[in-house]
């Protein structure tokens, strides 16, 4: 079998389209990387909201105190 596979990579090296089956390959698994993503996303849900959820802040105001001037 891989003895298959080095073949067919010289022969289409030879005639000039080994470039084109690069291309397609990096194009499916990008494709692939890409609904991946989207399917992990819509299954898990965002963790950036869980983390942005979690932090709190507290806002100390002193509007009595006009000697600072704001």
């Amino acid at each position: 079998m891989a003895l298959f596979l080095v073949i067919m990579l010289i022969i289409l090296a030879l005639t000039g389209s080994l470039v084109f089956v690069l291309k397609v390959a990096l194009g499916v698994a990008l494709v692939g990387a890409l609904v991946g993503w989207r399917i992990r996303r819509a299954l898990f849900g965002s963790r950036r909201r869980r983390w942005r959820s979690s932090s709190r802040v507290e806002v100390l105001d002193r509007r009595d105190d006009a000697s600072r001037g704001y």
